[in-house]
C-alpha cells in the first residue's frame, strides 16, 4: 500500500509538533545557554518544516490517499518485522562488547543489503556513512559517548 505525501507529510508535521510541545517541559542544564529540551525541538521543528513541505509536495499531485500496489504475503511482512527486532536486540547485546563503531555498520549492512535485494555495494557505503553520521551527532555535536566496546582498550 502507497500512502499519499499529504498524509504522510501532515503525520510527520504533527509528530514534530507533539515533539516540539513535550520538550518544552524539560529542565534546563546549569550554567547552560541551552536546556535538555534544545535537541528534541530542533528535530520536532525539522519534522514540522520537512512534514509540511511533504504534505505541499503530496497536495499538488492530486493523487489518492491510499493506493494498493499489489500482494504482499504475510510471511514476508512477518520475516521484516522479525528483522527489525533482531537487529535492535543485537544491537542492544553486541554494543556492549564490541562497540557501536563495529556494530553499527555490520548491522545496517546486513538489513539494508537484504532489505534492498542484495546491493551489497551501496549498503556498505550507506551504512558506513550513516554509522559515521550518527557517531559525529553523538560524540561531538552532543557530547554523548556512545560505547566503544572491545575498541576501548585499543584506542585508549
Amino acid at each position: 500500500m502507497r500512502i499519499n505525501d499529504l498524509l504522510m507529510g501532515l503525520v510527520m508535521a504533527l509528530l514534530g509538533a507533539i515533539t516540539i510541545w513535550a520538550s518544552k517541559d524539560f529542565p534546563p542544564i546549569a550554567r547552560q545557554p541551552y536546556g535538555a529540551g534544545t535537541f528534541p525541538t530542533i528535530i520536532g521543528a525539522f519534522l514540522v518544516g520537512l512534514g509540511l513541505l511533504l504534505s505541499l509536495r503530496g497536495w499538488q499531485q492530486r493523487g489518492a490517499l491510499f493506493l494498493w500496489q499489489g500482494q504482499v504475503t504475510p510471511s514476508h511482512t512477518l520475516i521484516c518485522l522479525l528483522a527489525a527486532i533482531t537487529a535492535v536486540a543485537g544491537y542492544v547485546l553486541l554494543t556492549p562488547l564490541l562497540g557501536f563503531p563495529l556494530v553499527a555498520p555490520i548491522m545496517l549492512t546486513l538489513l539494508i543489503g537484504w532489505l534492498s535485494g542484495g546491493r551489497w555495494g551501496m549498503a556498505i557505503i550507506v551504512a558506513i556513512v550513516a554509522s559515521a553520521v550518527v557517531w559525529s551527532v553523538f560524540a561531538l555535536l552532543l557530547h554523548v559517548p556512545l560505547d566503544l566496546g572491545i575498541l576501548e582498550e585499543v584506542i585508549y
